[in-house]
């Protein structure tokens, strides 16, 4: 059985079983910015279990695309561990069935569908879980001894729904384990686990000594009040795709079940020199690669485009370590090749995912080039060891992966301060957890809000709840700062890329003043702030009302985008789209991929289209409708983006319709002026383009105009003439540079020329120690050369102010390392038969060190 028949064969169970399947979401999560990717089945489905949204069926079933990176470094090293996997699962987040359902189901599907033999079937459960033992015991044809009572058997975040949970295992024969006949699941590698059914039945809301192991334990949290038995208990499942593969096909890891085997394969089929442990690295890494850069990831240096480049480099890495003679690109077609019947998106952008990759590999080429260099830099300090400050100095600054400063040091016979690395590495997350912005906590007592803001800037309406400091409160008094949430809100919280507003909200006994708002999870609102005046109380009536210029300024900005993304794809291409945007009040940028720079002339082609569009006054209109009825008619949205069953589509005209929830104008003449003010790289494959609309374009060009107008009363000319002055100033410039270039060229040869003599000096070689009168290290270098073609034979050495140059004939190089000689004069680098850098002792004192060494 294949691992599409196996994807397809548990769906089309649940199915059959009044489950609804849902599409795997995308690997970027949806409106949760507390981690990078999605790396578990359920997690897509949180809103509903927590009961903020409601699902779209009570059972439901998927196949999760899920990506974990925590443990990477064992990736390869065991018969299990992956960065990217499937999770197939089977849900009831509202409580439709328990574990008198769930596991019956579980049992037919792997008996029955699946054709497993029951006595090589083992089960776990919590020793308190006499429920779940029952039902094991007597709804299904499991032996009571195979069914082992595991402390261990217990899920939970440490609030919030909690429980025991049930494992089944496949027994691999005792030759796969310890041999002993009465060994049990997880504590033998006999058995493999495969399938977890999650059984929360509680709700946490207090602190525990830590799991609990025993019955005991748990009705210890039941009286202390931190375990409260949940109304409707539901029902969480989840089974590693690869795991059951390589159970069913009768391998012995993951690596050899077909989902992976044939990257492998890929990996063996194009190496010089291969290795398990590389090939396994490079056909995972692949694998994920290819799903990232599908759900919308590229790479760059934070967040998930960092773990996506440490990923490509990782590979890469390994490809090098090989021989691998085949571009990581084409292990990303094979990849294509296998999933692309269950995931199109993955055909849909082959061509983006290689150039990406292809892209990637290439700056990393470029990158371990000047990464040798600094390493050079540092083994020849002399020192027994690389330190760990400068193992972090090459990976953080030059991208040199700690793998390769091992393998080099090593053939050096040097150490590698690994704990220190570490030490490095845990200090700069401890500094970006520090710069992390607020998360917000996931609880049920945020209240849900009503925006009004599509159709007025003013509401009438309630505090529904108060938070400081985290904590509800039921007022707040002048000077606190707090987020407040009200029944209906004007408000825009930021999504989608626009900024959230700002105002006020007045109470009868107080005024807040709005400084922000977010959207903590689906359906509310948090109106961060300051109580300005009073005091403000839950429960009291309040006005809302959003800062009106501002938010009109955003409008003008939002809608511009849309003008100016359907633009972009008009003169680039289709295969352009949105990778992101800021929208605010003074300007907004619009991301997209694309391998090269825009130039000139297509912006000026983008700038024009916009402009055209906005001065035929396009009429906005918006509509809701099904999400595929919505694709279908062709509007634009991103793949990446997670969308409900009806979506909101705004359109201006019949010009440009995308599924959007931001603010706009009504027309886009009310847009005004639209000025690209610039385009950039911000990333490998990723363009930026910034771009001022309304009055911040009209501000724009009259401070430009302001400007061109001084530059050409201070130059004499008007305004059109000033490229032809500046023009002729610098090539002025440029002539007068290189007379003067010349003059001290022939000022150099006259000094050198006339030491002749006097500057060189006689040691067990010729060498030279002389302070020159240089304004900068070329300046330096260009005298040590001209010294150097006089003595032809030896060592030059020259300082001037705090720099100093040491140059070494090729012929010397072999005795006389000049990154050696450096240690003589101060800190700086170079190769071995040039230096540069800064003193840090007396030149006389350096020079005298020098004489010493060469005497």
């Amino acid at each position: 059985m294949t691992g599409n028949e196996i994807r397809t064969r548990f769906l089309e169970h649940f199915a059959s079983r009044e489950h609804l399947v849902l599409p795997s979401a995308p690997l970027v999560p949806h409106g949760d910015p507390s981690t990078l990717f999605i790396s578990a089945g359920m997690q897509p489905l949180q809103p509903y279990y927590l009961g903020f949204s409601r699902p779209p069926a009570p059972r439901l079933a998927s196949a999760q695309k899920c990506l974990r990176t925590g443990d990477i470094e064992e990736v390869g090293k065991t018969e299990r561990h992956l960065t990217f996997f499937e999770m197939l699962g089977n849900f009831a987040p509202t409580g439709d069935y328990f574990k008198e359902t769930a596991i019956p189901l579980a049992w037919e599907l792997v008996t029955k569908g699946f054709g497993m033999p029951p006595d090589r079937l083992r089960a776990t459960v919590h020793p308190s879980d006499d429920a779940a033992f029952e039902i094991w015991t007597t709804k299904t044809a499991i032996r009571a001894e195979h069914v082992t009572r595991d402390g261990t058997n217990w899920w939970g975040l440490g609030r919030g729904p909690c429980g025991p949970d049930s494992e089944i295992w496949w027994d691999r024969g005792r030759e796969a384990g310890c041999g002993q006949p009465d060994c049990y699941p997880d504590h033998c590698a006999r058995f493999t686990e495969f399938w977890n059914l999650v059984l929360p039945q509680y709700d946490q809301r207090g602190d525990l000594s830590g799991p609990p192991t025993t019955a005991e334990s748990i009705n210890r949290g039941i009286a202390d009040g931190a375990l409260v038995p949940l109304a409707k208990p539901a029902i969480d499942t989840g089974m590693g795709l690869e795991r059951i593969s390589f159970i069913l096909q009768g391998k012995s890891n993951v690596f050899e079940s077909d989902v992976l085997a044939p990257l492998v394969e890929f990996v063996r089929e194009h190496s010089k020199k291969p290795t398990t442990l590389s090939e396994r690295i490079i056909a995972d890494h692949v694998r994920a690669i290819t799903f990232c850069i599908a759900d919308g990831v590229v790479p760059t240096n934070e967040g998930r485009g960092y773990v996506l480049r440490r990923l490509i480099r990782r590979a890469a890495l390994h490809g090098r370590n090989i021989a691998l003679s085949a571009r990581l690109s084409a292990g990303a077609q094979r990849t294509v090749a296998m999933f692309r019947e269950h995931y199109p998106e993955l055909k849909d952008r082959e061509r983006f995912i290689t150039q990406t990759i292809d892209t990637e590999t290439e700056r990393f080429a470029r990158t371990l080039e000047q990464g040798m260099e600094q390493f050079e830099k540092v083994a020849s300090r002399g020192a027994s060891a690389v330190s760990g400050a400068d193992a972090f100095r090459l990976h953080d600054t030059f991208g040199f992966p700690l793998e390769l400063t091992r393998e080099l040091a090593a053939a050096r016979g040097l150490e590698v301060d690994e704990d220190g690395f570490r030490a490095e590495m845990a200090a700069q997350r401890d500094r970006s957890r520090r710069a992390t912005p607020h998360r917000w906590a996931v609880t049920k007592d945020i209240p849900r809000s009503e925006f009004t803001g599509y159709t007025e800037l003013t509401t009438a309406t309630k505090v529904l709840a108060i938070r400081k400091a985290g904590d509800l409160a039921q007022a707040a008094a002048e000077g606190d700062e707090i987020e407040i949430f009200l029944e209906r809100t004007p408000f825009y919280a930021e999504s989608g890329g626009q900024i959230g507003d700002i105002g006020t909200i007045d109470t009868p006994s107080g005024r807040v003043r709005v400084e922000d708002t977010q959207k903590p999870l689906e359906g509310t609102i948090a109106h961060l702030g300051t109580v300005v005046t009073g005091e403000v109380r839950v429960g009291e009536k309040a006005d809302a009302a959003v800062d009106m210029k501002r938010r009109r300024q955003i409008m003008r900005h939002h809608s511009a985008t849309h003008l100016l993304h359907k633009a972009l794809r008009e003169t680039l291409g289709e295969q352009v789209v949105q990778k992101g945007s800021w929208v605010g009040p003074d300007h907004t940028t619009f991301d997209i991929p694309l391998n090269r720079a825009i130039s000139k002339d297509e912006l000026d082609r983008i700038n024009r289209r916009v402009m055209e569009k906005i001065r035929e006054a396009l009429p906005f209109h918006e509509s809701i409708k099904p999400y595929k009825e919505a694709v279908a008619q062709g509007a634009m949205h991103l793949f990446e983006e997670k969308y409900g069953d009806v979506v909101r589509v705004v359109c201006f005209g019949d010009w440009t319709c995308e599924l959007c929830g931001g603010t706009h104008v009504k027309n886009t003449a009310d847009i005004g002026t639209a000025v690209i003010v610039s385009e950039s790289s911000i990333g490998s494959g990723l363009r930026r383009i910034d771009m001022v609309v309304g009055e911040a374009a009209d501000e724009l060009v009259r401070r430009e105009r302001d400007l061109l107008t001084e530059l050409a009363q201070s130059f004499n000319v008007s305004p059109e003439q000033l490229p032809q002055r500046i023009e002729a100033l610098r090539g002025q410039l440029k002539e007068a540079e290189r007379d003067r270039a010349k003059l001290r060229d022939q000022l150099r040869s006259a000094r050198v020329g006339g030491a002749d003599g006097l500057a060189v000096k006689h040691g067990r070689v010729d060498y030279v120690a002389e302070t020159v009168d240089a304004a900068s290290v070329e300046e330096l270098r260009a005298y040590a050369d001209r010294y150097l073609e006089r003595v032809r034979s030896g060592v030059v050495t020259l300082v001037a102010g705090d720099k100093f140059v040491i140059k070494v004939s090729n012929d010397l190089v072999p005795q006389f390392d000049a990154t050696r000689l450096k240690d003589f004069f101060g800190t700086g680098g170079g190769r071995p038969h040039l230096v540069s850098g800064k003193l840090t002792v007396p030149a006389d004192e350096a020079f005298k060190r020098l004489a010493e060494e060469l005497k």
